[in-house]
């Protein structure tokens, strides 16, 4: 009898120590997701902060602007297609140096601020001021800029009268013609 009650002892002990290291490893994870919102939340904010003031106005970080030039680009014909999202997360990617979450979520806040934006063509005038008018751009940087857009453009195999009339746009502001 003493054998049986040391070993239901022994099992109880087990199973309320298997409970609490359960518990440690569940608080920890929960730990580890409110250090990965704290070290996102500047950011947040300052998206949020934007968004409060409204649009395409608070635009001004020459990478955004030029995401949303590339939206523009890839909403010409309609809906972006998932092979223009693709192009303009790899040409985020291969320019700006930001990973794959990064560049999905900076074309989200692009889509976000341009969503009651005017004409497809004030747009891009508009976002090609911004460009222009950051200190520290050189012409390579507008060469490459017109390359994204080109190639955005042509993600989707022909490029369309629209989507070469808003290329020049940038073009001409930029003198790159």
């Amino acid at each position: 009898m003493h054998i049986l009650l040391a070993l239901m002892g022994i099992a109880t002990f087990i199973a309320v120590w298997y409970w609490r290291l359960k518990m440690l490893s569940g608080a920890a994870r929960h730990g580890l997701d409110a250090a990965k919102g704290a070290a996102n939340l500047p950011r947040k904010l300052s998206f949020q902060h934007k968004a409060r003031k409204g649009g395409l106005s608070v635009v001004s970080d020459p990478r955004e602007a030029a995401t949303v030039m590339m939206l523009e680009i890839a909403r010409a014909r309609g809906a972006v297609t998932a092979a223009q999202e693709n192009a303009i997360i790899q040409e985020i990617r291969s320019h700006f140096g930001f990973d794959e979450a990064a560049a999905t979520e900076l074309i989200a806040q692009a889509g976000w601020l341009s969503r009651q934006a005017p004409a497809p063509h004030a747009v891009m005038a508009r976002m090609s001021d911004v460009v222009l008018n950051t200190p520290d751009m050189t012409m390579k940087d507008f060469d490459d800029l017109a390359s994204m857009l080109e190639n955005v453009a042509v993600a989707d195999g022909n490029v369309s009268t629209i989507e070469r009339d808003l290329i020049q746009v940038w073009r001409r502001k930029s003198r790159l013609n």
